[in-house]
């Protein structure tokens, strides 16, 4: 647990699998840099002259980041950039390609824990849910966008909930479209009551999630990151992804194992025809979860789903 009430999400093992053997002059890519703790954790454990590149949408993530790795000098450059942005960072800084990348998926506890910018329903407050709060559109201005069956389909895939139809009837037939937290939740209850499920879960979760998600074009942006990765790590570099959610684990996991699977002919060739060879090697065996432990410390990590690689593919390679 850091100063700030933080803690990392699965620090050790982040750490574990992205430095196996710390070597000299690794360059480092946290793509959310957050509050700085897996950063500060990879660059205390990695040699002195490690660089690394923290990339966050929140200005005020930024800041505190920026205060929290200020010891590392000139050993750290923060931008504000989605992680899309991992390549344009990189040719600021020249480099070509990097030895470890780390994708800390989802909303963060700074974002969460103020009330302010909307992505709990835990008080009430402005709907926004935007992660850089700058620019884009926000979730009240979406919500009035949309109607009824777009904003079904939205709830439907992005928040996998099964009574998306009743939700957005709901909400879109509410007498105002809901600006704040409360009027959401209060639309969501409306449709299918305030309880939910054997961990009495309140059933606007999933609304919120869905329209996280579209706000920030979660989905989009780990799509792009995904297809630059390839293109990015060094020879025996590592990524390292933690997910939250189906969507986005299931992305990761189909992508992963794309890379580690040598051989891509049809299922119907009894023979190898195409002379394949994985280009990654999987470091997770299935996928990684929090102990019983950390959840017990930071009940957030609960959701937590960590899948890694190593990339073998060095054709391209330029150092």
């Amino acid at each position: 647990m850091d100063g700030l009430g933080h803690e990392p999400v699965m620090r050790a093992d982040v750490v574990r699998l992205l430095l196996p053997e710390p070597r000299p002059g690794l360059r480092l890519i946290d793509l959310t840099v957050g509050l700085g703790g897996h950063a500060e954790a990879l660059l205390e454990a990695a040699p002195p002259d490690a660089q690394l590149i923290g990339l966050d949408r929140d200005p005020n993530a930024l800041e505190r980041a920026g205060a929290r790795l200020e010891c590392f000098g000139a050993r750290v450059t923060l931008l504000q950039s989605p992680f899309s942005g991992m390549s344009e960072a990189m040719d600021r800084l020249g480099w070509a390609k990097v030895d470890g990348v780390l994708a800390d998926l989802g909303v963060s506890s700074l974002q969460l824990d103020d009330a302010q910018r909307g992505f709990s329903f835990q008080s009430d407050a402005p709907l926004d849910m935007r992660m850089d709060p700058t620019r884009g559109e926000s979730a009240a201005a979406l919500l009035a966008r949309l109607d009824e069956r777009e904003l079904g389909v939205l709830i439907r895939e992005l928040g996998e909930e099964p009574a998306a139809r009743r939700i957005a009837r709901s909400i879109k037939r509410s007498d105002e479209p809901p600006t704040t937290t409360g009027a959401l939740r209060a639309a969501v209850h409306r449709a299918v009551g305030p309880r939910r499920g054997r961990r009495n879960l309140d059933p606007s979760t999933l609304t919120f999630q869905a329209l996280r998600i579209a706000v920030n074009a979660e989905l989009d942006e780990l799509d792009a990151i995904l297809t630059q990765l390839p293109e990015r790590l060094a020879e025996h570099g590592r990524a390292v992804v933690l997910s939250y959610h189906s969507l986005e684990d299931r992305r990761v996991k189909r992508t992963f194992a794309l890379w580690a699977k040598a051989c891509v002919c049809p299922p119907e060739l009894p023979i190898c025809q195409c002379g394949g060879r994985a280009r990654a090697r999987a470091l997770t065996r299935r996928v990684a979860t929090p102990s019983e432990e950390e959840i017990a410390r930071n009940p957030r990590a609960r959701s937590a789903r960590l899948r890694a690689i190593e990339w073998l593919d060095a054709a391209g390679d330029e150092g």
